[in-house]
């Protein structure tokens, strides 16, 4: 009974090394610059796949930039929203992404939408101030 229990013992104590062994370390939180250039370098491997032609996997890398405020990949993840490049064409994302970009600032997003909003003011789309559509 004894050399059952000290088996058990052993067992459970190199089962609590094997776990601690296999837990992955905590990494300290990436500092303002690091993030800043992690963010660069997966849109630069981003423009390189678009580039390729690649763009199911350029969408799959700037969507999440995007959604963390990349000012280039909101605007991009609005252009292939718009041409239907990697993802599904959907002019209402395209146009919220797009507007997002513009109104941070990004100049090539200013000019789309200026585009667009003329495009959809010719069509009677968009209705003038105080005025219902």
């Amino acid at each position: 009974m004894k050399v059952r229990v000290g088996k058990a013992v052993a067992l459970t104590l190199m089962l609590s090394l094997v776990a601690c062994a296999t837990t992955p370390e905590k990494k300290p939180p990436l500092t303002a610059e690091q993030r800043q250039a992690e963010q660069a370098a997966r849109f630069a491997q981003a423009k390189q796949l678009f580039a390729q032609k690649r763009y199911g996997q350029a969408a799959a890398l700037l969507l999440p930039l995007a959604q963390q405020g990349y000012l280039d990949a909101q605007y991009s993840i609005g252009y292939m929203y718009h041409y239907g490049l990697g993802l599904p064409r959907n002019e209402k994302e395209a146009i919220r992404w797009i507007t997002l970009a513009a109104a941070r600032g990004h100049p090539l997003a200013r000019e789309a939408l200026a585009r667009i909003n003329t495009m959809e003011d010719r069509q009677g789309i968009l209705a003038e101030p105080g005025r219902k559509r």
